[in-house]
């Protein structure tokens, strides 16, 4: 299924003439009106950037978390305040306020149903949210199921709160993330084997059977996370992992391919590239592994150039299986069947 066919089909050259397009534009806005970026570049030696391909992105200085959490949100904005839609907090450690306009929010909707209807749901889904409402990047799944048409249970992050209302109707998705999910496990087990949601004692292993939500989908600020073999054991689900990076402030940068051959990149909303990691350079050959980097292509508040996610990745443009022209990051086994 596609939610998008034209873009997510669309052939590799096509796909690049529209990226060199958006990029040209991305960065000449963040040059003009982002003071943090003036800066950056000024100190590089560079100015106002000459971008007449997609090769020559990688004459930018790359940025970094810290670069992000450490700025004030002010210089990062590229419009005043009375253009601003929605302000949120991201990342723990490294905490850092994000801004959005109503153009960022239609962007990152738009992903994020991509997202949802390439694994499954549709409007006849009923689909959970367990998790702080107040995460902005929720609140853009939430929009996107309403505008699939699923059904949508906000069961918020108070474990209590949501098993009454699991107990009330079951969905068929569950959107939360390992800890959230793995706490929900073990408080409807201690609540099950003392006679209360179900009104009878129940084993652990009949967990899965009694919960029944055949999809789990867990946001992750890594790619892979050992915790889905065990959540899928114990609770008979299929999980899958959906990357959620707080530094780009979204979470539908990437979503898994349906055939299981990796994680399809959103490229007409962000551009990939692979450094290496001992020298920091572009790998321009395909099939290597890198530092994966991602630059925002349309992003109106907070434009990001080559933020560096920190994750290890592979990336391969040759035909998906599953119909989409998207460039992919490869599955962890393909990494070693490709040298």
């Amino acid at each position: 299924m596609f939610a998008n066919e034209e873009k997510e089909t669309m052939g590799r050259e096509e796909m690049k003439a529209l990226q060199l397009s958006r990029l040209k534009k991305q960065i000449k806005w963040a040059c003009s009106k982002s003071s943090f970026y003036q800066k950056k570049f000024t100190e590089a030696g560079i100015g106002v950037p000459q971008i007449d391909s997609l090769d020559d992105l990688e004459k930018l200085p790359c940025t970094t978390m810290q670069d992000v959490a450490s700025a004030s949100p002010f210089d990062l904005l590229t419009l005043p305040l009375s253009g601003i839609l929605r302000v949120a907090k991201h990342g723990t450690a490294n905490a850092f306020t994000k801004m959005y306009t109503q153009g960022d929010i239609a962007y990152q909707v738009e992903m994020m149903t991509r997202v949802l209807i390439a694994q499954g749901v549709n409007n006849a889904s009923k689909v959970a949210i367990l998790w702080d409402m107040s995460d902005s990047r929720v609140l853009d799944i939430h929009y996107a199921l309403e505008n699939i048409g699923a059904a949508v249970m906000i069961l918020g992050s108070d474990m209590e709160k949501a098993s009454s209302i699991l107990k009330v109707c079951q969905p068929d998705v569950l959107i939360s993330d390992f800890r959230q999910v793995t706490q929900l496990m073990v408080h409807i087990q201690a609540y099950m084997n003392t006679g209360g949601l179900m009104g009878t004692i129940i084993d652990y292993q009949s967990f899965g059977n009694e919960l029944k939500v055949p999809l789990v989908l867990c946001l992750e600020e890594t790619m892979h996370n050992p915790m889905r073999t065990y959540i899928e054991r114990r609770m008979g689900a299929r999980v899958v992992t959906i990357y959620n990076s707080p530094g780009l402030g979204c979470s539908g940068i990437m979503f898994p391919c349906v055939d299981g051959k990796g994680l399809h990149v959103n490229e007409d909303y962000f551009y990939p590239e692979i450094l290496d990691f001992g020298t920091g350079k572009v790998i321009h050959e395909p099939a290597h592994v890198g530092e994966l980097v991602f630059t925002t292509l349309v992003a109106e508040a907070m434009p990001i150039i080559r933020y560096r996610t920190g994750q290890t990745a592979m990336l391969l443009d040759e035909p998906c299986e599953c119909g989409r022209g998207f460039v992919r990051v490869a599955t962890p086994t393909e990494y070693f069947t490709a040298y």
